[in-house]
């Protein structure tokens, strides 16, 4: 059975990546090429999420349902607990969504790459697909027992956010700018 582990792990990862393909090519985005104004978008994107990571952890903070629950009353702690749940819930989307993102134009970028490595780009993938599955994970757990429940996986999750952020970053410091194309604009007359 253990042998047979890695040879079902490789098998399901080339499904996953040639469905992906296929998604691609029928969609036409893998026409497109990468422009600038995709590369600015990207820089913004990950400047946001840096700035995210300060106010989310405040979200999931358990001193503050600790403090709730001391001076106020069950209904306040209920109301309290919802807004948050609330709160976790958009913030895990968002950044499920800022990191698809990314990690589609990362792809995309990759012929623009001064260093191309496929050791790096499948480490990345196979942490793509742990971030896929933990943040899902983690979607459940917040609509089932609430944010304060799940401390340790908020932990996981933005220090992966944060990891992501990192290679994007990376990436798009060792992108060739010159080979990007510039965004088909109405031109001013």
């Amino acid at each position: 059975m253990t042998t047979l582990a890695p040879i079902v792990a490789l098998g399901v990862l080339i499904l996953v990546f040639g469905g992906r393909l296929l998604v691609q090519s029928l969609s036409g985005r893998r026409n497109r090429p990468v422009t600038i104004e995709d590369f600015s978008l990207a820089r913004t994107a990950l400047d946001s999420m840096s700035l995210e990571a300060t106010a989310t952890r405040r979200i999931f903070a358990i001193d503050d349902m600790e403090f709730i629950a001391s001076k106020g009353s069950l209904e306040l702690e209920h109301f309290f607990v919802k807004e948050r749940r609330s709160l976790a819930v958009r913030w895990l989307r968002a950044t499920q969504k800022q990191v698809a993102q990314l990690m589609d134009l990362h792809l995309r970028l990759a012929s623009y790459t001064v260093e191309p490595s496929p050791r790096f780009e499948f480490r990345l993938a196979i942490n793509y697909l742990c971030f896929v599955v933990v943040s899902n994970a983690l979607l459940v757990l917040v609509w089932l027992r609430g944010p304060f429940n799940a401390a340790r996986i908020v932990s996981y999750t933005l220090s992966v956010a944060d990891y992501f952020c990192y290679v994007f970053n990376t990436r798009l410091d060792k992108t060739d700018a010159v080979k990007l194309g510039v965004a088909n604009l109405p031109r001013s007359v």
